[in-house]
């Protein structure tokens, strides 16, 4: 193939990363963004090793790092005391620490990056769907329709307006837990390298992660419904609610929160991801093909994998209905296996299933001590897996 005419909607994580290697490739890139002035904003994020291997491939690991602090080990026990996990990425040889990082900072290095490539940036672009059209497929707008353009990238998130209009969804809803999460200074350092979980049953957690640097992260286990109700109550209610999952250690940092934000999951999977009709196609990748909960803290790693999936097989097949087909077959498994254990995970620790806390909180802790399993927890972490001991390679 020779250079495609491409629009990437959507300026999250997997569509920059999409722009910039289909720019440094020799496509003509357009990236269409809703926000008229995007800007670093979210929680933190924790992200693991094979999302770090794609920003690797794009020279942003070290910025990265440098403004990150590295996540080394998992601690989660419940409101009585009880060891629930307790197993670090040392206790596989080789095995790489996830970062955790402010979304935000992430964004920033991806729009620098993205800046000084030849893609062209639109924001303040609302996107409606998508259409084929002579010559290509257009995307339309709220101001008119946008191209044509050989290939168009759904990077728009859990609610893709692209994916709407491709009519691919067999899956589509939202889980009815979230979170409420809040960034904090952490000048002392007390996140440390730790990613802690407080539990409550199966409808209250209370989390920290490590965030960046001197920062951290609050998540706060709620029903979705039920948020509005939890913040109108207002932050001294909440502190007293919280008090008995923080500990003496992390007592100063819920001292720190002066507002909540709301985080709402949904579990999406599609027929297919793509759809070629007269030479021109529709793909997605990220949340808009995949949305799933936060368990495994796999999404940003497996929506970067769907980035630098599609620009290898965009790059070695030869048109562009075989490199979506490489792409998609190469996807599979891997999106499928995180999927479904993240599907599995979700009411063990957000739901009403109130019975499914007594065993959880009674076996994970005897069940985890144990080598193997210590080793497939950590493994499943790194985000690169497609079974209990198949992985996932960056093709390439």
């Amino acid at each position: 193939m020779g250079p495609l005419r491409v629009a990437v909607v959507g300026c999250g994580t997997a569509g920059p990363v999409a722009a910039i290697m289909l720019a440094r490739a020799g496509h003509e890139v357009t990236v269409l963004e809703a926000a008229e002035d995007p800007g670093p904003v979210g929680a933190g994020i924790w992200l693991q090793a094979l999302g770090q291997q794609v920003l690797d491939a794009i020279g942003l690991l070290e910025p990265l790092r440098a403004v990150s602090r590295p996540v080394a080990r998992v601690d989660a026990v419940t409101v009585g005391g009880r060891q629930v996990m307790d197993f670090g990425y040392a206790d596989v040889p080789g095995a790489v620490p996830a970062i955790g990082v402010h979304r935000g900072v992430l964004f920033t290095l991806l729009w620098e990056a993205l800046a000084g490539s030849t893609a062209r940036i639109a924001t303040g672009v609302d996107v409606t769907g998508v259409r084929p059209t002579p010559g290509g497929a257009s995307v339309e707008t709220t101001s008119g329709a946008v191209g044509p353009f050989d290939l168009v990238i759904g990077a728009d998130g859990s609610r893709s307006v692209v994916r709407e209009s491709m009519r691919v969804a067999v899956r589509d809803h939202g889980y009815s837990y979230g979170a409420l999460w809040a960034l904090v200074d952490d000048p002392e350092g007390l996140a440390a390298d730790v990613l802690y979980q407080c539990l409550d049953g199966t409808s209250r957690y209370l989390g920290v992660l490590p965030t960046g640097e001197q920062q951290a992260s609050i998540f706060w286990s709620v029903r979705g419904a039920d948020m509005r109700a939890v913040r109108g109550r207002g932050m001294d209610a909440w502190r007293q609610e919280a008090a008995p999952f923080v500990g003496e250690r992390y007592a100063p940092l819920l001292d720190e929160v002066d507002q909540l934000l709301e985080a709402h999951y949904r579990d999406v999977v599609v027929r297919t991801p793509y759809r070629v009709r007269d030479g021109a196609g529709a793909v997605l990748i990220g949340d808009a093909a995949h949305a799933m909960s936060p368990q495994l803290g796999a999404g940003t790693s497996l929506a970067l994998a769907d980035a630098a999936s599609l620009c290898h097989f965009l790059a070695s097949a030869p048109d562009l209905e075989t490199a979506l087909a490489q792409h998609t077959a190469s996807r599979r498994a891997h999106v499928r296996w995180y999927s479904w254990w993240t599907r599995l995970m979700m009411p063990v620790f957000q739901s009403d299933l109130h019975p499914i806390a007594l065993p959880r909180d009674l076996l994970a802790g005897p069940v985890g001590s144990h080598p193997w399993v210590r080793t497939q927890m950590v493994k499943q972490l790194g985000g690169g897996q497609t079974g209990l001991v198949r992985r996932w390679q960056l093709p390439g």
